[in-house]
């Protein structure tokens, strides 16, 4: 691909945040096309250093390219006719240029109202902290690191006064320092709450999982109530051997008394020889007189 035509496609996505209507942006937003133009040998396309300094007509078309593809929808419209990247540069910085007169009360505000207090977590803090001074600095009021020190210190809660002084003795010099040793304790803590919330004072450890279910199945086992190979208890493997044998010992066919068959032991009919209830004398006297009988 052709350098040129790969630097209109660089171009296809913004490299920063478009220029708000009002210019609420305008000195970030400045501030980052000084540094794309820098970046692409375009500087001079919107802050010359002198008269000789030449531009051939492909670059004042991506200059202005650049320029119109980081604006808002309003500001292209309102600038449609403006085609040297120069002119419309310094139309922006005209129309734009003492807006930071009008955003410093209102950082100023910001500043007075932040506390740390306000804030859950120290990171939360630092992003509006660090976006508050950026914005300051950008209209031409620096702050520095002590001021950033006490103001952290001198807004947290009443009943943690005791660590605000505990942070003015250890006499941070860079506010750095300070954000560091506050996450620091501050991760301290939540794993002290967490150890207290998991096991609260007075109370016995748990025990572990694996010697929790290996004592349960000793118990089991002392019990006689574990299962055999087919996963049944002990109690219905025996019911239904038990079932099974009366089954077997049960005779097929006819009732009981109703059968034809005579009972080879004494004799009668309806019953069988092995569940024979007729005494044994009986059983010999019908014997000695079929032997009479036979006799005769």
């Amino acid at each position: 691909m052709p350098i040129a035509l790969r630097d209109m496609y660089d171009l296809v996505k913004r490299e920063f945040d478009v220029l708000a209507p009002n210019g609420s942006n305008y000195l970030a937003w400045s501030l980052d096309a000084e540094i794309l133009f820098a970046s692409k040998d375009l500087l001079r396309m919107i802050k010359p250093k002198d008269d000789k300094d030449k531009s051939t007509p492909a670059e004042q078309v991506m200059a202005l390219h650049i320029l119109r593809h980081h604006l808002s929808t309003t500001l292209k419209n309102e600038y449609m006719t403006e085609r040297n990247p120069k002119v419309l540069w310094d139309s922006l910085h005209e129309r734009f240029e003492k807006i930071e007169t009008i955003l410093l009360p209102h950082v100023k505000r910001e500043w007075a109202n932040s506390r740390f207090q306000d804030f859950k977590t120290v990171k939360d803090y630092n992003t509006t902290l660090y976006g508050i001074t950026t914005r300051m600095k950008l209209c031409g009021l620096k702050l520095k690191d002590k001021d950033l020190i006490e103001k952290t210190l001198s807004t947290f809660h009443p009943k943690l006064t005791y660590i605000s002084r505990q942070y003015k003795k250890d006499n941070y010099k860079k506010y750095v320092y300070l954000s560091n040793a506050m996450q620091q304790d501050k991760g301290e803590d939540e794993t002290i709450m967490q150890n207290h919330l998991s096991r609260p004072t007075g109370t016995t450890a748990t025990p572990e999982a694996n010697a929790t279910s290996f004592k349960n199945k000793k118990d089991i086992k002392g019990k006689g109530s574990q299962k055999d190979s087919n996963g049944m208890a002990p109690e219905a493997n025996n019911f239904k051997k038990k079932e099974w044998k009366s089954k077997k010992k049960t005779p097929q066919g006819p009732k009981y008394g109703e059968q034809d068959q005579e009972c080879y032991r004494c004799g009668m009919q309806g019953q069988w020889s092995r569940i024979c209830k007729t005494p044994k004398h009986i059983v010999e006297m019908l014997m000695d007189e079929d032997v009479h009988g036979d006799s005769v």
